[in-house]
């Protein structure tokens, strides 16, 4: 068995491995392809119930840091149920089925440095929702692929809603990946082959339509 796979999530943590298999993008040896980031939609919170439950997930009731957008952390479980009814109480639309929160998770391969990818997903929250929207993150390394789970709170402080419009995920992932690049770590966010695959087929189509209806003739 390798030593790659002997790799304890401790040793990561504790960077005792000091070279990854996506950490040498400057290297002349590199010919692999980068490893693709994952960013996901995970679900929802619709009230003050779900928000702590999600909570107590994401820091497995306590033991887990969470951060916020301020950078303060919450390790104790009753100061983080009190940050759930804060979130809950400042909703005031406190409507049926209105999504209070969005529930999302950004991982990297197995071999990627846990902490590095903290690092990326707390600037990509930062730039991305920091200006209209609390949320908090925490780490996950109890896979073989380092996860964060990020989780928003819908309700702006201009008064407006996140929506997660078609598409937007995507364009998470590509400024997940930036994130990652500035950190050194390679990282692609390439569109899905569906996705490549009807974008050419539209492309194709409408050269055909452009071709049928050009009534030019050559004199």
């Amino acid at each position: 068995m390798s030593k790659i796979v002997n790799d304890s999530i401790s040793d990561l943590l504790n960077n005792d491995v000091k070279t990854k298999s996506n950490r040498i993008r400057g290297s002349s040896s590199y010919t692999k392809k980068p490893p693709e980031v994952m960013v996901k939609v995970s679900g929802f919170g619709y009230n003050s119930a779900h928000t702590m439950n999600h909570f107590d997930y994401i820091s497995r009731n306590g033991k887990l840091e969470l951060e916020d957008e301020t950078g303060l952390i919450y390790q104790n479980q009753p100061n983080i149920h009190q940050l759930a009814k804060d979130w809950s109480n400042t909703d005031i639309q406190q409507r049926f089925k209105t999504r209070h929160n969005t529930h999302l998770v950004l991982s990297m391969p197995f071999g990627t440095e846990p902490k590095t990818v903290k690092q990326a997903v707390r600037s990509f929250a930062k730039k991305t929702f920091a200006e209209n929207h609390q949320y908090v993150f925490a780490l996950h390394t109890d896979t073989d692929s380092p996860h964060v789970h990020l989780t928003v709170k819908n309700l702006g402080f201009d008064g407006k809603r996140l929506h997660v419009r078609k598409g937007l995920p995507q364009i998470w992932r590509e400024q997940f990946a930036n994130e990652l690049e500035s950190l050194g770590i390679a990282a692609e966010a390439t569109p899905s082959f569906k996705k490549i695959k009807f974008r050419d087929k539209q492309v194709s189509t409408l050269a055909h339509e452009s071709d049928a209806n050009d009534t030019s003739i050559e004199r």
